[in-house]
């Protein structure tokens, strides 16, 4: 019984002591990250962001990821295509930089596919949108392994793009036109 009062009361002992809020260890953790000065009155130097056009000694921090470490507060906001781009020139191709600058790669125009009509195999909705963000109207592609025959059992030419022109589309399609919205300010 007297031992098992022993580890109870330990238990709760390290429990204050080592809980995330406690008085001891935030007192003790205060106390750690901010040293008292050396001299009464003396203050620790802070670094600073360099002034526009003031040369860099060293960066911020060790990591090359971090922006910081290119960019400075006062420097004009880099585009999309800036930041992507100079993401590319270091070899950094994952996160934002696993996409192409915008620009790069335009929508595609082609057949409008309302959402009700059902899709004969080998065709697909092809969803985009353009640099902005704004959501263009799906267009009507061939599946990727598909292959059209015609009427004799020739294969018929398949566009590089795959999107599929209005002679090629499916009986019962609207023949109407996706256009692409402006892109810009």
């Amino acid at each position: 019984m007297a031992l098992a009062a022993v580890v109870v009361l330990g238990a709760v002992v390290a429990w204050r002591l080592l809980a995330p809020g406690s008085p001891e260890r935030t007192a003790a953790a205060v106390a750690a990250a901010d040293p008292a000065p050396a001299q009464p009155g003396a203050t620790t130097p802070r670094r600073s962001a360099p002034r526009p056009g003031q040369a860099i000694d060293e960066l911020p921090n060790s990591d090359p990821n971090d922006l910081a470490n290119y960019f400075r507060p006062g420097d004009p906001e880099p585009t999309g295509a800036e930041l992507i781009g100079a993401l590319h020139d270091v070899g950094i191709r994952t996160g934002i930089g696993a996409f192409n600058p915008p620009g790069t790669s335009p929508p595609l125009e082609g057949l409008a596919v309302p959402e009700d009509y059902e899709l004969p195999e080998g065709y697909v909705r092809h969803h985009q949108s353009t640099d902005d963000g704004v959501a263009i109207e799906p267009i009507l592609m061939f599946a990727p392994d598909f292959r059209l025959y015609d009427a004799n059992g020739r294969p018929i030419a398949m566009p590089d793009s795959r999107v599929v022109p209005p002679e090629l589309a499916p009986p019962g399609l609207p023949p109407r036109r996706v256009r692409i919205p402006p892109s810009g300010p």
